[in-house]
């Protein structure tokens, strides 16, 4: 880990920023055709752009997330593809075999240190500029310290403890620090997440807005550390704030991710979600061919035609997941998608045609797909594995199943049911599917079972069994109905 931390921590503020770690003089001069740091960190746009670069590895992240929070747990499985086994490292993740030399998860680990490193030098300028208005250096301040927070807590989450980097890295030997122990990085993610919520608005749902830390996402990532260590108390009073900002369900579920509504004037339900555009600039997102099966073209599902053999196949739901929700739930048909078809000579899978996993049963003849369906918005862009798919990393939804664990767990399971069946009625469309038991440990399983219902897919699911100490029990039993299915 020490090897990787070394080479990851220099991913500054931007690609071509050039260090120097020798003693500078009056000969030295910076090349006036590059960003370095002897002429950037002067302005208030310097400061700005820096800032829209600590954002951007929450994309590479993002891209890489489901195999570790989804595929580890009982929601997500992979299609397994004979031809081509260089998707070995991924399929190791789900089926625990993976090691400190996995590439995918080494991804993660190194993209959040960049993410750190950029902020680290965010903070490190501005304590010593004179110039910003105070207005716009808390601004900039608070947004950093919520990103820096957010990395921090991915990391620790993940890989437990970790080197704790608080300044920018600009030497190689200065990128050999020790890792701390988890509880001293909770402590950091706290102290930070607190300062950047005294410093950041609430939230405006101004579109230039969309995408950028705020109170509220502060508020919500807050708690979501608190709860991670089981302490409901210090969680409850953050996720009451962020019911007074503003934020509301979206009526239908299918709309929460559908691209058209990705500006924050459009989607009130969205809290913090990762940014992703379309194109040839290198900001688009591919999820949905991650998701699709593999097939030698993708017409019939996504309008374009491409060939995904070996690249999709994943984050496949699983027949324990598909069997856990009721009859009248629209989360089902929302989440879970069916494509039908035939296997052709080459033994590739040849899709004719997709239906609705509402009632669906089998018909005999036909080769049935089963695939994530929760961010399927077709039809797509005609370049290769690009799309404009955002990736949420909080939702409202999320925030009112949180809010009902913490009265659940305070003792006041009463009032626990009032958020717990709000999601319940948008999915139902009704209140006749309302949850009614005061009981706290019948609701502490049905909230922990309607948070797999409602985010299925979302990365959330890992993460709750490990928070929550069911990840053994959980996944032994998994295990062996998964050993009689595969």
């Amino acid at each position: 880990m020490k090897k990787i931390n070394a080479y990851i921590i220099f991913g500054g503020l931007i690609a071509s920023l050039v260090l120097f770690s020798c003693q500078k003089s009056f000969l030295t001069l910076y090349p006036e055709g590059n960003l370095n740091e002897g002429i950037f960190y002067k302005t208030d746009a310097d400061f700005l752009q820096a800032l829209v670069g600590a954002y951007t590895p929450l994309r590479d992240i993002a891209i890489n997330s489901f195999w570790m929070d989804e595929m580890r747990s009982d929601n997500a499985t992979y299609d397994y593809y004979s031809k081509d086994r260089g998707n070995a490292a991924r399929e190791n993740i789900s089926t625990f075999l993976d090691d400190a030399t996995n590439g995918v998860t080494a991804i993660r680990y190194q993209s959040a240190y960049i993410g750190i490193n950029r902020v680290n030098a965010i903070l490190d300028h501005l304590e010593t500029n004179t110039t910003m208005g105070d207005s716009l250096k808390n601004l900039v301040k608070g947004e950093a310290k919520a990103l820096r927070g957010h990395y921090y807590f991915d990391l620790v989450r993940n890989f437990g403890g970790v080197p704790l980097h608080l300044h920018e890295t600009l030497k190689y030997g200065d990128a050999f620090l020790s890792r701390t122990s988890p509880d001293s990085v909770y402590n950091q993610v706290i102290n930070d997440l607190t300062e950047a919520k005294a410093l950041l608005p609430n939230p405006t749902f101004a579109d230039a807005q969309t995408g950028r830390a705020n109170k509220g996402v502060v508020s919500t990532e807050l708690a979501a550390v608190y709860m991670q260590r089981k302490d409901f108390a210090n969680a409850l009073p953050h996720l009451q704030d962020v019911t007074k900002m503003g934020y509301v369900l979206q009526t239908s579920f299918t709309d929460i991710f559908n691209p058209t509504n990705k500006l924050a004037s459009k989607n009130k339900e969205l809290i913090f979600d990762v940014q992703f555009q379309s194109g040839t600039t290198g900001q688009s997102s591919n999820f949905i061919y991650r998701f699709i099966p593999n097939m030698p073209a993708t017409t019939v599902l996504l309008g374009v035609n491409f060939n995904v053999n070996g690249y999709g196949g994943w984050d496949v739901p699983t027949p324990d997941l598909m069997s856990i929700f009721e009859s009248g739930d629209n989360r089902y048909g929302a989440s879970v998608g069916v494509v039908e078809g035939t296997i052709n000579s080459n033994q590739d899978f040849v899709p004719t045609r997709v239906v609705s996993a509402i009632g669906y049963a089998p018909p005999a003849g036909v080769t049935v797909k089963y695939f994530c369906k929760k961010f399927y918005y077709p039809p797509y862009p005609n370049i290769n594995l690009n799309t404009d798919q955002n990736w949420p990393l909080y939702r409202y939804g999320d925030v009112l199943l949180m809010l009902a664990e913490c009265l659940n767990e305070t003792s006041q399971s009463s009032q626990a049911l009032v958020y717990v069946n709000q999601i319940r009625q948008r999915a139902f469309g009704n209140a006749t599917h309302n949850l009614s038991t005061s009981d706290q440990t019948l609701l502490r399983a049905a909230i922990a079972l309607e948070r797999r219902r409602e985010l299925a897919f979302e990365n959330k699911r890992w993460q709750d069994l490990v928070r929550t100490d069911a990840a053994i029990s959980v996944m032994t039993a998994y295990g062996i109905k998964a050993k009689q299915l595969y």
